[in-house]
């Protein structure tokens, strides 16, 4: 069995080296056939998106397709086995022939496995592929749902200025407290008055609600265009304009609850550390400041958006300004709070570890799965 194995292989190589460069048509996309195994035996699945998932697997009939190609793509190494048996490691894309496989089975059907450490749906790629007249193998999965996503992105991006032009002509001067960059630096009293204002007012939840707003359509303009190794935008896919929108309300639902959690979080800490006085001040620069970035950053991304721009490491870079800005609050926060404050420097840091560092790490980690 393995002189044949081992002989299917060098075929595969040999047919990976001579089409590398063709032109392909998509015949049948597999990752809807993929199926998961336990004690019971072999199970579809059901539960998509899948999370801590090792070995997918697939079956082909042995007449199946004859003269095509099965076409495996992810930018993680994986291994592949037909039958259970180990057939070889690779790393990017590869290309079976399904008649050299086929003639080394005996039986009418066989079983085909692909293991990785945490398999991101949108990274593997299952095809079966024909040399016939089409279009690149890298182009198959690229249809994205520009349709409907780009009359959603304009659609939210107006809203979300209607909204904001309403909320500044009730409240200008709570909005020129918010979006006023210069005093994001200053420590003085008198320049932040408005941290006298209660938090749960009103007029502060409507600013809230923008924010969440803002920076759920800005994530979600991201998640829809990040490159395939990020697992994340599984779990925010939608196939119509109406799901995108319930998409974009339950990420802004998601920031407004994180934003409720850190003003507890905060008013509880500053009590425990000893820093009365201090909440108020802490959690509204840190809302200042996530409107002036982001507003910005939104306002860039839109324009990029809109204009068809593509690339995926602009996307990425965006993605990462998430973690850019929550690391330059620490630091901002850090030298803000520590003239007004007469506790030691490491009763300070021990404090913005427990209300930014540690939050800071879990953002990171959930972005960047």
């Amino acid at each position: 069995m393995w002189p044949q194995m081992l002989s299917a292989s060098f075929v595969v190589f040999l047919y990976s080296s001579v089409f590398a460069q063709e032109k392909f048509t998509t015949i049948k996309d597999l990752n809807g056939d993929w199926q998961t195994y336990d004690e019971s035996g072999y199970m579809a699945l059901t539960d998509i998106p899948f999370t801590g998932l090792h070995t997918i697997y697939f079956q082909l009939d042995r007449g199946a397709f004859p003269g095509n190609f099965l076409l495996l793509k992810s930018d993680k190494p994986f291994f592949v086995f037909i039958n259970g048996k180990i057939m070889a490691e690779y790393q990017g894309q590869v290309i079976l022939s399904i008649d050299s496989i086929s003639r080394e089975i005996d039986s009418p059907s066989y079983w085909i496995g692909v293991h990785q450490k945490d398999i991101n749906e949108r990274d593997m790629r299952t095809e079966i592929i024909s040399t016939r007249l089409g279009r690149a193998p890298e182009d198959a999965n690229a249809a994205r749902p520009y349709s409907y996503f780009r009359d959603f992105v304009v659609i939210a991006g107006l809203t979300t200025t209607l909204l904001f032009l309403l909320v500044f002509r009730l409240h200008p001067k709570l909005a020129a407290d918010y979006f006023s960059v210069a005093r994001i630096f200053s420590s003085r009293e008198v320049d932040d008055g408005q941290t006298s204002i209660r938090l749960t007012s009103s007029s502060n939840i409507q600013f809230y609600i923008l924010c969440s707003l803002l920076i759920g359509l800005y994530l979600l303009i991201v998640f829809y265009n990040l490159p395939p190794k990020y697992a994340l935008p599984i779990r925010f896919q939608a196939s119509g304009f109406w799901m995108i929108c319930w998409q974009w309300l339950k990420i802004s639902a998601t920031v407004f609850f994180i934003l409720v959690m850190k003003i507890m979080i905060i008013f509880s800490l500053t009590r425990l550390f000893g820093l009365r006085g201090m909440a108020r001040f802490h959690f509204f620069n840190w809302i200042r400041l996530l409107l002036v970035i982001f507003g910005t950053a939104t306002i860039l991304l839109f324009m990029y958006f809109i204009s068809r721009g593509d690339r995926p490491d602009i996307f990425v870079f965006f993605l990462s300004l998430v973690v850019i800005t929550l690391i330059a609050w620490i630091v901002v926060a850090f030298l803000k709070l520590s003239g007004r404050t007469g506790h030691s420097m490491f009763h300070l840091f021990s404090y913005l570890c427990a209300t930014e560092i540690i939050p800071l790490l879990i953002t990171a980690k959930v972005l960047f799965q």
